[in-house]
């Protein structure tokens, strides 16, 4: 007998104490803070999609949007963090479904000519999670 494909729900960042930063009603995780994936959904988590960078500048707090590219849940994934608009602004999302937790990394490749390092910063990533629907 055929399965079907489970039946899933995508859920936007949900705020979390002291690990998300709210900027435009968009919750933003933090930097070299894990996430258990139960924090999410007690159901099983398929994807994660990186929405948005969060990175402050002189000051003044930005955010950049991504491709919606969904991360698949499997294994352990380093999936490299880099928007269109600012590829200056680099991260790492690492994904360990084994331990059921994640991980933004921020690592900054700053360009000279448009960014001084000591003034610009990554301080979020949103994402959305895609989970399936209890049966």
């Amino acid at each position: 007998m055929i399965k079907s494909m489970p039946q899933t729900l995508t859920l936007p960042m949900p705020e979390i104490h002291e690990a998300t930063i709210l900027h435009h009603g968009i919750h933003y995780l933090r930097p070299e803070v894990v996430l258990d994936f139960i924090t999410i959904s007690p159901t099983p988590l398929l994807f994660v999609t990186p929405i948005a960078v969060l990175f402050s500048s002189l000051g003044v707090v930005d955010q950049v949007p991504m491709r919606r590219i969904p991360v698949a849940v499997t294994g352990r994934v380093v999936y490299p963090i880099c928007t269109q608009e600012l590829p200056e602004l680099r991260g790492k999302l690492i994904i360990n479904s084994a331990s059921r937790k994640l991980k933004f990394l921020e690592n900054q490749v700053v360009s000279p000519d448009k960014f001084a390092p000591s003034t610009t910063q990554v301080i979020g990533l949103a994402l959305e999670f895609t989970v399936q629907q209890p049966e």
